[in-house]
């Protein structure tokens, strides 16, 4: 066989063969899984941060407003309290979150505030608790 020869089979050959089509495609699907699946991941993780972010804001606000009621008020008053029913992120009624508040005493003029907010979402029940002292109006 002359180098001619030779040369003239190699131009012959074009294009991809069924089995490098096939490699290919293989190779290009295991890359689509994997964005989408780091797609799934990124969406579900700012969702739960978002829903965490919201639960905090709803402790505080509520923490706060407590906090600013005079001592003597019945709004602090000794005992446990709870929303009439689940709220949404503004504080509305028909939300996913469970907001109550606990009110102890801590001396004779002041109070220790416990507020927890829960919700259930993907499956699992969270929550977020913040807690402060108060002598009320502010203080």
């Amino acid at each position: 066989m002359g180098l001619r020869k030779i040369q003239n089979i190699f131009k012959k050959e074009k294009g991809f063969s069924l089995i490098e089509l096939l490699i290919a495609m293989s190779v290009m699907a295991l890359g689509m899984l994997a964005a989408a699946s780091m797609q799934y991941s990124a969406v579900r993780n700012n969702t739960t941060g978002n829903t965490t972010t919201q639960a905090n804001m709803l402790a505080k606000a509520q923490l706060e407003m407590l906090k600013n009621q005079d001592i003597e008020s019945t709004a602090l008053a000794v005992g446990d309290y709870n929303d009439a029913s689940p709220i949404d992120a503004t504080g509305s009624p028909g939300g996913i979150y469970n907001r109550t508040w606990r009110i102890d005493p801590l001396g004779a003029s002041a109070r220790r505030i416990r507020v927890t907010v829960a919700w259930t979402k993907f499956g699992s029940t969270r929550r977020v608790i913040v807690r402060s002292n108060t002598r009320g109006s502010g203080v």
